[in-house]
């Protein structure tokens, strides 16, 4: 019951959500919202579904095109980024954060703790300029700059945009997880018994992190959704998020349409990140 009461909320949320802009109106210097409005695009839309207008959208003048032969397209490009992303920033996470809880090195803290620091779309610009300077200094292409085609993506930079912000969060997150296993008793049993490091950590530590790990998925996502935005925007990648930002005139079919598909993506990356995380508990299990 309450799965069906959520999906039934966030379906209301949508519709309303991309209902407002059209359902905002300034009289006298006053801001009002009619609801009779949204109320209206609500059912023109639920009519819509029964006779297909609900899934065209127009792109330029007089061009009318169906949703449902396009959106694919975006939406695999959009997914090809986030599995990829969010599937190194786990391993990245898990991998960097033994080292982190018990490192000494200030300065490579400090280093992590600046990078976490840098917003999304500084860090697009940075990366852009260094592989732009690179170039000019040496004639090397390094990376592209952003996408110039369908078939011509960008993905270097996308993607350490996309992952290096998770990865911080989760390397400091689960650091602080990983230290608090190491103070086990069983953890210290085991340095004992004279167990390499290599092995405590294969057979005690990451098992006992991964439900960390999982707990915070949701952020990690939230994380990466939001950063979508700007990178499939500066990168010019012809991702999911592009249906929102492509047209020339706003279109409640083509919003609620595209906020469905991001959810539904969420959704894919989200479970396909856990399979992943179950595969890494079922390979580090002991008995």
């Amino acid at each position: 019951m309450r799965i069906v009461f959520s999906i039934a909320g966030l379906i209301t949320f949508i519709f309303l959500l991309a209902a407002v802009p059209l359902s905002i109106n300034i009289i006298d210097d006053n801001l009002t919202l009619s609801f009779k409005t949204m109320a209206e695009l609500i059912k023109n839309y639920a009519t819509g579904l029964l006779n297909g207008d609900s899934f065209t959208y127009q792109e330029g003048k007089n061009r009318t095109y169906n949703l449902i032969h396009d959106i694919a397209s975006y939406l695999f490009t959009s997914l090809r980024y986030l599995l990829l992303a969010g599937f190194l920033s786990v391993i990245i996470g898990l991998l960097i954060s033994a080292w982190y809880s018990k490192s000494k090195k200030e300065w490579m803290k400090d280093t992590i703790g600046f990078l976490g620091t840098i917003p999304d779309f500084i860090l697009v610009i940075f990366l852009q300029l260094g592989v732009v300077s690179i170039y000019q200094s040496t004639g090397f292409r390094l990376a592209r700059v952003a996408s110039r085609s369908a078939d011509e993506n960008a993905y270097l930079l996308p993607l350490i945009t996309l992952t290096l912000i998770p990865a911080i969060y989760l390397i400091r997150t689960l650091s602080e997880r990983t230290y608090d296993v190491l103070s086990e008793d069983y953890i210290l049993t085991a340095k004992a018994k004279g167990l390499k490091k290599r092995v405590i950590y294969i057979n005690h530590v990451i098992r006992n992190v991964l439900p960390f790990l999982k707990a915070d998925l949701h952020k990690v996502l939230a994380i990466m959704m939001s950063n979508l935005f700007i990178v499939e925007y500066l990168f010019n990648i012809r991702g999911i998020t592009a249906m929102l930002f492509g047209g020339t005139m706003y279109q409640y079919n083509l919003i609620v349409n595209t906020l469905f598909a991001l959810v539904f993506l969420y959704l894919i990356v989200y479970w396909s990140i856990r399979l992943l995380i179950l595969l890494l508990e079922r390979v580090f299990a002991h008995d």
